[in-house]
């Protein structure tokens, strides 16, 4: 059923009649080493990725753009799960697991995957803005953690999918001059839960502020904004929003989440970020362990595994083609650390080179089993 869902989605697209069409993407290999302690556990993968994003203009006031991940991987038993790869979160059932022979002895595991996480159609005339279909609404400001992303949430740690998830949605907006726009967005998920809220963006005095207001999968009521500006070359960047359950309205039993952060370029081109997120869900880590926080956020209302939460980064560009970058976590009520370092190399147009690092210590707490992991990513891609 899924075959023939993704066969038929792509045939009357390209059945159309269009004005300009557009083909894009990227093809990636990215062999990868994941070493554990304690138990001394290692794991290896090796995925091949590749992107195609579509574009049809079909008339001067109508577009559609589709997006669409070929993943191809292999790898150690543990690193490669059919269920969790081929499983599509949305309303629409757009994933499927073309290969798979993850469950035979003897055999070196494959699984091959096709997903589309964009395929949706755009109307503009005017002031108004429609979408429909499978899309991503970003209505977070800071870098790490997104309380306002209500529709989008995405681990920070995930970064190999760029173009982040996307979700079957209807969003229209109303633009009331360059600087204000209202904006209705209604979602449904794979449980058909739905998501629907409101927002309002302006401007005044070199300010950018957002407002927003609705319920989160039908579980939470939702209220929260943004601010963000410019001082002198530092860009600050807030975040809040307050989540509380529709079934206890009558208690306090609300969560909070906020993240503030700013960020610096100086003249010699280096660029100093810093963030700190505050979310009040102490129990967010139960079951998951350490690695709880690769799997983060949950949803905007879960944006970490615990309270408080710090965020430094780095990044400088050694030779126009070389660029550097360091960042560092620290998970203050469990006492916990991230530490990453990534090299971007540009071998030539279109061609890039990328060597990543990200390890997670929880050594000095014996909740989390002294846990520490070391990943590493090397990777070569291709864009056209």
């Amino acid at each position: 059923m899924k075959r023939y869902y993704l066969f038929v989605n792509l045939v009357l697209i390209l059945c159309l009649p269009v004005k300009a069409q557009e083909l894009s993407g990227y093809v990636s290999g990215m062999p990868s080493l994941i070493v554990q302690q304690p138990g001394d556990n290692t794991w290896w993968q090796m995925p091949v990725h590749n992107r195609l994003n579509f574009n049809w203009q079909l008339t001067e006031n109508l577009r559609i753009d589709a997006g669409m991940r070929n993943r191809f991987i292999t790898g150690s038993d543990m690193m490669i799960d059919p269920v969790s790869i081929g499983f599509d979160p949305g309303w629409m059932d757009l994933s499927w697991n073309w290969a798979n022979n993850t469950g035979s002895r003897n055999v070196l595991p494959l699984l091959g995957n096709t997903s589309l996480d964009r395929l949706y159609i755009t109307f503009e005339k005017d002031k108004w803005k429609m979408q429909a279909g499978r899309q991503r609404i970003n209505w977070g400001q800071t870098f790490v953690w997104n309380p306002n992303d209500l529709f989008n949430t995405y681990s920070f740690f995930d970064f190999d999918y760029p173009e982040r998830p996307g979700c079957d949605a209807f969003r229209g907006t109303y633009y009331h001059n360059e600087t204000s726009s209202s904006e209705l967005a209604v979602s449904a998920n794979h449980y058909n839960k739905v998501t629907a809220a409101l927002l309002h963006r302006w401007n005044r005095n070199n300010v950018d502020y957002q407002l927003i207001a609705g319920e989160q999968a039908e579980t939470d009521l939702v209220i929260g904004g943004a601010l963000t500006s410019d001082i002198i070359g530092l860009n600050f960047r807030s975040e809040l929003a307050y989540f509380h359950p529709i079934k206890k309205l009558a208690d306090t039993s609300g969560v909070i989440s906020a993240s503030i952060g700013a960020d610096y370029i100086f003249p010699n081109a280096m660029r100093l970020q810093a963030e700190v997120l505050y979310n009040n869900v102490s129990n967010a880590s139960s079951g998951n362990g350490l690695m709880g926080l690769y799997a983060a956020p949950l949803s905007a209302k879960v944006l970490s595994i615990c309270n408080w939460n710090i965020f430094v980064n780095v990044s400088y560009p050694v030779t126009p083609r070389l660029n550097c970058a360091i960042s560092g976590m620290y998970l203050v009520d469990i006492q916990a650390f991230y530490a990453g370092m990534s090299l971007d190399y540009s071998i030539m147009e279109n061609l890039d080179f990328s060597f990543i690092t990200q390890y997670f210590s929880a050594h000095g707490n014996a909740t989390f089993d002294h846990m520490q992991v070391l990943m590493t990513f090397a990777r070569l891609k291709y864009s056209f």
